[in-house]
């Protein structure tokens, strides 16, 4: 009868023990779906007005059912100006990418293999050209680009989104270096590399996740930028958040045009990232390889 009593409270604990591992499971997927839906939802919003006929897209209650229509996109293809717009902005930012990473990547490898005399500074004066806020240092560079003959340039353009992401990607890809462990540049040097083979054969192949990282961040960061582009171009290298921006005038706004606009916008980052999604999670948490 013991033993009877016994596997019965057994039994009963290892139910409760399942019942609570189901609650948890239960609790978390909601919060997670919950999460996805406020999150996703602005995007949804964003493409169902981007599809709804004209004079419709900001209607009051919205129309949650509608015949969708291509119309605004349309239009949107049709205007030289987005087409325009739209190849500044892809030009601009995919150069200075490349630039940002071919200046960034090697100089945060210097900054965590090499003894820098008075590196911590070195690092906080890299850091100190994001504290300023943007609207403090437009006018210096407006004044600066003018004298160059660099304003309303593709190529001022690119240098002033390097200099955005330039700091950002130095100080993600230090923390990267520092977490890969020498012993596999030493052992790369055993084996007759050079030490810049060792850079480009064991160490970079290693912190591809987090150069991937840095790189979508860049591109996003220089993707949305308008204020700078608002203050240093004109005509010939307008970004395309300028030519978004211009939806919204003083007395009303175009909602489908600006809904189809941004809707567009999203498209090449959605594309980055799904090509580069396998190294983001590891490239965000600092790496794969942790140092002994």
């Amino acid at each position: 009868m013991a033993t009877t009593d016994s596997d019965s409270a057994t039994a009963s604990q290892r139910l409760d023990k399942d019942t609570r591992k189901t609650l948890v499971t239960v609790v978390r997927h909601t919060i997670l779906l919950t999460w996805s839906f406020i999150v996703l939802f602005p995007l949804y919003w964003l493409a169902s007005m981007s599809l709804k006929p004209p004079g419709t897209a900001n209607s009051l209650p919205p129309d949650w059912i509608f015949l969708p229509t291509v119309y605004n996109y349309i239009q949107l293809i049709q205007d030289s100006g987005f087409i325009a717009a739209f190849a500044n902005s892809l030009v601009m930012v995919s150069a200075s990418v490349v630039l940002v990473l071919l200046i960034g990547v090697p100089a945060a490898y210097v900054l965590s293999r090499y003894d820098i005399p008075m590196e911590r500074d070195v690092l906080v004066w890299i850091l100190s050209s994001r504290m300023l806020p943007p609207i403090a240092v437009v006018l210096p560079f407006f004044i600066i680009f003018r004298e160059l003959n660099l304003f309303d340039t593709r190529v001022g353009m690119v240098l002033m989104y390097v200099s955005i992401n330039l700091s950002l990607v130095v100080w993600v890809m230090k923390a990267f270096f520092d977490g890969i462990p020498e012993t596999l540049e030493e052992a790369a040097r055993v084996d007759g590399a050079t030490q810049f083979q060792g850079f480009r054969k064991v160490v970079l192949p290693a912190a591809k996740p987090g150069i991937f990282s840095v790189a979508i961040i860049s591109f996003i960061f220089a993707w949305i930028e308008l204020l700078f582009g608002l203050v240093l171009t004109s005509f010939e290298a307008v970004p395309v958040t300028l030519f978004v921006y211009s939806f919204i005038g003083s007395r009303s706004i175009e909602w489908g045009m600006l809904a189809a606009a941004s809707t567009a916008m999203i498209v090449p980052v959605v594309i980055f990232l799904i090509a580069v999604n396998k190294y983001l999670a590891a490239g965000l948490s600092f790496g794969v390889v942790i140092k002994e």
